[in-house]
């Protein structure tokens, strides 16, 4: 996993072509002057829309109402790297490593989606406007999760990235 406010992260989304397409629709995202943005800030609860990128990469924004923790859905991914960005709004992610996980519905390849049951290894991160969380395929993650005792509306950005074009190095 990857945490970082997106401004002050540019430099990781040099490495290709694809990376660069998705620095620039994440920062158009938070222009509050772009077509993006206006777009996304305009969904509705539930509503959502895709934009396909190069390389089989694609942005789903979407917007929903928080949770509490008990709702939480844990997943992970085999082949996509999950970038998950806030635009209006917060919520709480719980991140736990899938070694330490225990799988509810093994890979449904369709979907590129692991299911997983609670696990007592989560950690928390709050999410916040241009907040950015990159979910490698080891990463258990769960999101949506209200930050205070009420439903708050969330518009948000999810780019799904082939995991080839993706190294997170130390």
């Amino acid at each position: 996993m990857f945490l970082g406010y997106l401004p002050d992260c540019a430099s990781k989304f040099k490495k290709n072509e694809i990376l660069s397409q998705v620095f620039g629709y994440l920062f158009d995202a938070l222009d509050t002057e772009s077509e993006v943005h206006k777009r996304i800030c305009s969904l509705k609860d539930g509503e959502q829309f895709e934009v396909p990128f190069d390389g089989g990469a694609k942005a789903i924004a979407q917007a929903y109402h928080t949770k509490i923790p008990k709702e939480a859905f844990y997943e992970s991914h085999s082949q996509m790297v999950d970038f998950q960005m806030v635009v209006e709004g917060k919520e709480i992610f719980f991140v736990a490593p899938n070694s330490l996980c225990a799988v509810k519905t093994p890979l449904d390849s369709t979907k590129d989606l692991i299911e997983y049951y609670p696990s007592a290894f989560i950690s928390s991160v709050q999410m916040f406007r241009g907040n950015l969380a990159v979910f490698e395929t080891i990463d258990v993650h769960a999101g949506g999760i209200a930050t205070d005792s009420k439903p708050t509306l969330i518009k948000k950005v999810v780019i799904k990235v082939p995991k080839e074009y993706v190294t997170l190095e130390f």
